[in-house]
């Protein structure tokens, strides 16, 4: 019996590896899946839906995010960058954005501002609801939610977020979103969100219990 050579080898362990993983985009394409690859959520495949008809805390969903909102609230950080920030912008948004701290998506490929990629986001409160940042993180509905301390210096960089203390009752047509991972860029980072920027639903397809708390770079909170 003649033994396969090297090559043929290669090409089999090859193809042994990537035919999964091809099989698994193919049936994403079908079924509308997204992979999130942040550790705000469990990493993984995630099944989009239609948008919620009437939004309720507990949904998940994926959003735009907003760089450009109105809503008067308070920020906290650097002088510099608060002052930098474009007339207009929302001061966190543009942080991230100029820090890179964001993804961004191909030409066209989605809606949102400066082609960012969409945030999947859980809902923790939402219009006539109130939310307060405290020390111990935040309270939505008198619920303080797990892993939500916010965080004030990563790896040594002031980040930009809402002041401990704040308290809102979110206006019609706002939400709070919340995300439990270890470093999750929330709401409580750049305000309550317009519903309109809602793109859809999401329920976890094929994710890795626990991997939203992999995020190990050097945070500091207040």
């Amino acid at each position: 019996m003649r033994l396969p050579t090297i090559s043929t080898l290669a090409i089999g362990v090859v193809a042994a590896v990537t035919l999964p993983f091809a099989a698994l985009f193919a049936v994403g394409r079908v079924e509308h899946w997204s992979l999130n690859f942040t550790t705000c959520m469990p990493i993984g495949f995630y099944q989009r839906g239609s948008k919620p008809a009437h939004l309720k805390d507990g949904d998940m969903v994926y959003l735009c995010p907003p760089v450009r909102e109105s809503l008067p609230v308070s920020f906290a950080g650097p002088a510099s960058m608060l002052k930098s920030t474009p007339v207009g912008d929302n001061p966190a948004m543009y942080e991230a954005i100029t820090g890179r701290w964001l993804d961004f998506a191909p030409q066209g490929k989605w809606a949102c501002a400066d082609h960012l990629m969409p945030f999947a986001k859980v809902v923790a409160a939402t219009s006539g609801q109130t939310v307060e940042i405290t020390k111990a993180g935040v309270v939505a509905n008198g619920h303080l939610l797990p892993n939500s301390r916010v965080v004030t210096k990563v790896d040594g960089i002031p980040v930009i977020h809402l002041p401990i203390g704040t308290l809102i009752t979110l206006p019609k047509g706002y939400f709070w979103d919340y995300a439990p991972g270890t470093f999750a860029y929330t709401s409580a980072y750049y305000g309550p969100v317009p519903v309109r920027n809602i793109l859809g639903s999401l329920r976890p397809a094929l994710v890795i219990p626990g991997s939203q708390y992999w995020y190990t770079d050097k945070t500091q909170t207040q």
